[in-house]
């Protein structure tokens, strides 16, 4: 009954009330599964049932529907089952009698194929208020006129039941798999299901059965294509019907390759066949500028009819709508890619045709289909064109050893500039980003040895400069952007400038990243969906710097707004990228559990790219968004895959590994460690440039309990960095660090405003503890219920500020980290050492805590410890 909550009030209240309904909507939406729980409900109230099952083989018999239920001679009176006007009034009586005195239901499934006899019986139940009629119905189909009566002109109600949208599809999935899925599994699951719960139903199953739809790391997830049950074929086919064999071609042409313009239709199929099948529902048709496009009623029909294609079948038919299409001329991309498709299947195919097909795949991300175009233009005489997008194609489907291998055989035939800068270009990008280790400049700077075009030479510094500033720090980044070539104000921002822009941000230049990452006046501000990965990069620098100054809204809005435009793409690529900036939003935001599931989307995407380089980002957020969590296992595993990767050390986002680091040794108790890594983390932070780090891990040290340490630190890096976000940390540590109560609010809501919800709640719970250690226990009481009220719009996060609020009134500073580390079961041993502490120091600690806190021991510590505020 997920998502069909207000349809079953409905129906249980006509039931209840005695007025009946009838449950209309297409097959396989769940109007016999609704009409069976307001049943169950009725039951239960003790009212009687009668149900009835109408199929196609009782329609042809009297009352055939009622057969079973029926007495042949009710009154004893020889009546025949044809002496319709006698019979009724009898077997009314007869149902009621059924009932022993109880309020009769008498449920209909699949009513429109009920008898005209059965028919007029129900409506004499309903229309006597003999019993009270709860009948389904399949729209779409032509129902006898008394059950049409029965909303019409009778007492039951017409409650329609529609197609599942998007969001309760998510919830249905999540309730049945028992986690959460990912947005692109789910965006194809309603694609492919288009909202209906049977045909959804099966294909997780399929799924489920083929190991096409896996849990990875809490996160359920499709990594492979969707396949149809077995049922599903069976009950599709019984959909479709009895198909003529020009009727059956038609759906053979749109499968494919949909749509088909109504054209091209004409010359493939008789028009008199395409009316017919469109009048059975199984096609439609819509106006696409000029054109009028004909499609599948549903994908799954596609499906059904694919499964009986043999191979030299489908050879014939792709073929044959090839040349019809070639034969009508002129025409537009996307029919260049659909020719050149049925080609690659039908054979027949030029240079000219598949070459053209390859970049139009390439331009929708669908690399595998681009590669298999190339390849077959390759074979048909195409040259270097062809072969560098079969190169590039392998390159970004995770073959780097096969695409080096043919790019460099590439690169011996270059022929101009253009052609060496784009294979030494993509060369290099496929060393250095699925492989880091490996890179080569020389690839680079063989290069521009030899080009003289300032265009391509501009390209291939951009480049370089890229690579080694990554390994660089923000500060030597921005002072080594004077070597990059003049940039009039029209050209198009390079990989050096993405670079650039992150190292200006880091160093908390907001302002001026702004200004470098502003797009040109006419262009988007979100990169196409076919756009280069560096362009994908600057749009992430824009979001950066919206988060970095504490602009989150902004930053969540141009997310969502990239993240629909890059969904359905055949390839990953886009949406790994916009995924991890997801995730890194997300943790300021104070949603781990969101930022896990972008972030590990994001990592799986990279992985299955074979690009472990840009996972790296992703990886840190998933950590650190589990260890906020206080899942400290799973974000230890995390961070060991990250490390088995064995990629370079990339100083433009080392501050952000070792604040996972540091909230993942939190998360499983051990505080000094957490404390000693964002230490280091704020140390590079500021030897580096990387001031943004920096302020982070200050502000995480002053989360746990360091803000005299702190505050002065943080409040000078306030000065340096633009935006409001980093105040607003300041500030909290100066409160803090004062046990202001006062100024500890007021952060509180300045966090809530920016829209740093778990910053929020941390900030009102100490301004909690400020209060009652001065004294005032009903404001201190308000300031615990605001921090419930924010927590609980923090995915379970459980930082220390907010999971020991009672603990800190009772307990000292030293108390506390060791109470904390025995409840994560360190040993005493270990937590002195941690703390550089005697262990009998340790020892007389904790017996300080358990009587503080009331409990007998050790085993007691963890449910005493977190205790949580509550509204």
């Amino acid at each position: 009954m997920v998502g069909r909550g207000r349809e079953l009030s409905q129906v249980t209240a006509a039931v209840f009330a005695y007025r009946g309904a009838v449950i209309t909507g297409p097959a396989g939406v769940g109007k016999t599964t609704l009409a069976r729980t307001s049943v169950d409900l009725a039951q239960r109230r003790g009212m009687s049932l009668a149900r009835v099952a109408a199929t196609r083989a009782s329609r042809g018999l009297p009352f055939g529907a009622f057969a079973s239920m029926l007495p042949p001679d009710p009154a004893g009176q020889g009546l025949s089952r044809e002496d319709h006007g006698g019979l009724l009034g009898r077997y009314v009586r007869a149902l009621a009698e059924r009932a022993g005195g109880r309020p009769l239901v008498v449920f209909i499934d699949d009513a429109h194929l009920l008898d005209d006899g059965s028919a007029t019986l129900v409506h004499q139940l309903a229309l006597t208020q003999a019993a009270t009629v709860l009948a389904t119905v399949r729209s779409g189909e032509v129902s006898p006129d008394p059950v049409v009566a029965l909303w019409k002109d009778g007492p039951a109600e017409r409650i329609q039941v529609r197609i599942l949208d998007d969001a309760v599809i998510e919830e249905l999935l999540v309730a049945a798999l028992g986690g959460p899925v990912d947005a692109a599994s789910v965006r194809l699951l309603a694609d492919r299901s288009r909202g209906n719960p049977l045909f959804l139903r099966e294909l997780v199953t399929g799924a489920l059965e083929t190991g096409a739809l896996v849990d990875e790391g809490g996160l359920w997830r499709l990594r492979s294509g969707l396949q149809p049950t077995a049922r599903l074929i069976e009950l599709v086919t019984l959909r479709l019907g009895d198909l003529t064999g020009p009727e059956r071609t038609l759906l053979e042409l749109l499968t494919l390759g949909e749509p088909l313009c109504q054209a091209t239709l004409a010359q493939l199929s008789d028009p008199d066949v395409v009316d017919a099948v469109e009048r059975k529902g199984l096609i439609t048709s819509r106006i696409d500028g000029r054109r009028v496009q004909v499609r599948l009623a549903h994908p799954i029909y596609g499906d059904v009819v694919r499964a009986g294609i043999s191979a030299l079948r489908e050879r014939a038919l792709a073929r044959s709508r090839a040349e019809v299409v070639e034969a009508a001329g002129a025409r537009r991309r996307e029919d260049t890619l659909q020719v050149a498709s049925w080609r690659l299947v039908g054979g027949g195919g030029s240079a000219e045709l598949l070459l053209p097909g390859a970049m139009a795949a390439r331009a929708r991300h669908d690399h595998s289909l681009a590669e298999r175009l190339a390849r077959a233009a390759i074979d048909e005489g195409g040259g270097f064109d062809a072969r560098f997008v079969a190169g590039e194609a392998a390159h970004f489907q995770g073959r780097p050893d096969q695409a080096e291998q043919e790019l460099a055989a590439l690169a011996a035939e270059a022929a101009d500039d253009a052609e060496r800068a784009r294979v030494a270009s993509l060369r290099f990008d496929n060393m250095f980003l699925l492989q880091p280790q490996e890179a080569d400049l020389r690839l680079v700077d063989d290069a521009l040895e030899v080009i003289t075009d300032p265009f391509w030479r501009d390209q291939l510094v951009s480049h370089r400069f890229f690579v080694t500033t990554l390994l660089s720090g923000p500060r030597d980044t921005v002072a080594a952007a004077s070597t990059l070539p003049a940039r009039s104000s029209s050209a198009p921002l390079t990989a050096a400038h993405a670079t650039l822009s992150y190292s200006l941000a880091r160093l908390g230049r907001l302002g001026e990243a702004i200004q470098l990452l502003t797009p040109s006046p006419g262009s988007s501000a979100i990169p196409a969906a076919d756009e280069p990965w560096d362009q994908w990069v600057l749009f992430a620098n824009r979001v950066n710097v919206l988060v970095y100054a504490g602009r989150l809204s902004q930053a969540e809005e141009l997310l969502t707004r990239a993240y629909d435009r890059v969904i359905d793409q055949p390839a990953a690529e886009a949406r790994a990228f916009v995924t991890g900036w997801f995730a890194a939003l997300h943790l300021e935001q104070g949603r781990p559990m969101s930022a896990f599931h972008r972030a590990s989307e994001s990592y799986t995407l990279f992985r299955q790219l074979g690009r472990t380089a840009p996972a790296r980002w992703s990886y840190i957020a998933a950590a650190q968004a589990l260890a906020l969590a206080g899942r400290a296992g799973p974000a230890a595993e995390t961070l060991t895959t990250l490390d088995a990767l064995d990629l370079p050390t990339i100083l433009v986002n080392e501050t952000d590994l070792l604040q996972a680091r540091a909230w993942t040794a939190v998360a499983g108790g051990d505080l000094p460690a957490g404390r000693a890594q964002l230490e280091g983390a704020a140390d590079l932070g500021e030897q580096i440039g990387d001031f943004i780090g920096a302020a982070s891990s200050l502000h995480g040290l002053a989360r746990l309990g360091r803000a005299r340490h702190v505050a002065v630190r943080l409040a000078a890096l306030a000065d340096q960095i633009d935006g409001a976000l980093v105040s607003a940390r300041a500030a909290y540590a100066n409160a803090s660090a004062a046990r202001d109560s006062a100024a500890l609010s007021k952060v509180s809501g300045d966090f809530e405003d920016l829209g740093a919800i778990l910053y929020a709640a941390e900030a009102s719970a100490d301004a909690a503890f400020a209060l009652r250690r001065a004294g005032k226990p009903r404001d201190a009481a308000g300031a615990e219920r605001k921090a419930a009220r924010l927590l609980a719009r923090c995915e379970g996060a459980a930082t220390p500020p907010v999971r020991t609020i009672t603990a800190r009134e009772r307990l000292t500073p030293g108390e506390l980290d060791a109470a904390a580390q025995a409840a994560a079961g360190r040993s005493n041993k270990q937590i002195a050492a941690a703390m550089h502490l005697s262990v009998r120091t340790v020892e007389t600690y904790l017996q300080h805590v358990y009587q503080k806190l009331g409990i007998s021991g050790r085993h007691k510590l963890a449910d005493a410890l977190h205790d949580e505020p509550t509204a």
